[in-house]
């Protein structure tokens, strides 16, 4: 039987990239093996199309690069938007100068991806939570196509989750537009920001968990996420990554995992169930590259697992399952990493 070696890593603080001492030994805790790299790039206002490289990104990736080998990680490079100082999630950008946008955000790309190929870091995400400009596919692939020109690592885009309901049919509408994006035929692999809403209810046992990411009772909208994930790699016949897998420790994080705030209740054990259900629905999927914790670095975060029985679940999933079900295209990324 075939073993699967699985990407299991953890994001860096694009605020916190001088020192990364800590996410380092929460790395050897959690048994990851890779690290998400942010490279900051400032954008003072959310509907403009302006924004800066921060002047220490490379320099402070660059200082980490030796610190992540020695702890024998790999790791992927990612120009990160950081909306009003942080203030704003990366969601909120909307441009309204859609070309001045895609010609800057492509001159910091490129020259991500050359500092990627200098450094051998072998993973460029190209996208994180850009979702207003998803849909200008021909300005993506061609981004795509320039990166390949100059850089031989696997590229990816991150999509951000999403929800469909039988009751409302513009919803579906939007997901199928999603499904039908031919950018995700240009990359390695798609990644998704996977703040997917499972139940209605605080605290739900852990099977409830797993059967709601096979049909997610939040709202009684019917979900299947599962198959919709699924669906995605079916369709493009690309490995499944989840580049950001996270839930705090309040009550109703699984209702709203991507609020810091469902609640004031702290409740460990809901965040310990959320992380256990993951793992059980998707972990031993072939198609299933891998997920990405968030986040690591900073303890005063709702969303740190360390020292809380989600840690436990985290560093006793393996990186290497058995799979006798790999197609060859998988077989051969898996073997890239």
């Amino acid at each position: 039987m075939e073993r699967m070696r699985k990407i299991k890593s953890g994001n860096l603080l694009p605020d916190r990239m001088d020192d990364i001492t800590l996410p380092l030994e929460n790395a050897r805790r959690l048994k990851l093996n890779c690290l998400n790299v942010p490279l900051r790039v400032d954008v003072p206002d959310p509907q403009s199309a302006g924004m800066t490289l921060h002047p220490q990104a490379f320099a402070q990736a660059a200082a980490a690069m030796p610190e992540i080998r020695r702890a024998g990680l790999a790791a992927f490079l990612e120009p990160f938007p950081w909306v009003q100082a942080g203030g704003l999630a990366e969601t909120a950008w909307d441009p309204g100068d859609v070309n001045a946008w895609f010609e800057e955000w492509s001159r910091i790309c490129l020259q991500a991806a050359y500092f990627a190929h200098q450094e051998g870091i072998d993973t460029l995400v190209i996208s994180d939570g850009i979702i207003h400009l998803e849909p200008h596919s021909r300005e993506w692939i061609a981004l795509i196509e320039d990166i390949r020109k100059l850089y031989r690592g696997r590229i990816t885009y991150r999509t951000q989750w999403w929800y469909t309901s039988w009751a409302n049919p513009v919803s579906l509408y939007e997901y199928r537009r999603k499904l039908q994006n031919p950018l995700f035929d240009k990359v390695d692999f798609i990644s998704i920001s996977a703040y997917f809403e499972l139940t209605n209810r605080e605290q739900p046992p852990e099977k409830e968990l797993v059967d709601a990411w096979r049909r997610s009772t939040r709202y009684l909208r019917r979900q299947p996420i599962f198959d919709q994930v699924r669906d995605l790699h079916e369709r493009w016949r690309k490995p499944i990554f989840f580049g950001e897998v996270g839930y705090v420790d309040r009550s109703g994080t699984n209702r709203m995992p991507w609020s810091a705030a469902p609640s004031e209740r702290e409740n460990l054990q809901e965040q310990r169930d959320c992380f256990a259900a993951f793992f059980r629905v998707f972990w031993h999927q072939p198609w299933f590259l891998g997920a990405s914790v968030f986040q690591i670095h900073m303890p005063e975060s709702r969303y740190y697992p360390m020292d809380r029985p989600a840690e436990s679940i985290i560093a006793t999933a393996p990186t290497e399952v058995a799979s006798n079900a790999l197609s060859a295209g998988l077989r051969d990324l898996l073997n890239r990493f």
